[in-house]
């Protein structure tokens, strides 16, 4: 198992605090907040998350921004981890094969 590194934990802590910013402007461009569409549930997902929760465990976990952007961040680094790895097997294999 790889280690994190610094670059991965700083991509993703600079998406996770991006990422409600880029949802909050795609929803005020579009105009409707509940419009379906694979870039709402791309960017939204934490809350589309919390909202599937109990009305009193998710309202006590949006009175702060902290747990989405916590789970942002959880997300966003474990695919730079995963991208890390394929990266490192793939030229593990490319050094491997004649």
């Amino acid at each position: 198992m790889l280690p994190v590194n610094r670059a991965s934990v700083l991509i993703a802590a600079a998406l996770a605090v991006a990422s409600p910013f880029v949802a909050g402007a795609m929803a005020r461009a579009h105009g409707a907040v509940g419009a379906p569409g694979a870039g709402r549930v791309l960017l939204d997902w934490p809350n589309l998350l919390i909202e599937q929760l109990p009305g009193r465990v998710g309202g006590v976990l949006m009175m702060s921004g902290l747990v989405p952007l916590l789970l942002y961040f959880g997300a966003y680094l474990l695919a730079c981890h995963g991208v890390r790895l394929l990266w490192r097997r793939a030229r593990r294999a490319q050094h491997v094969a004649p």
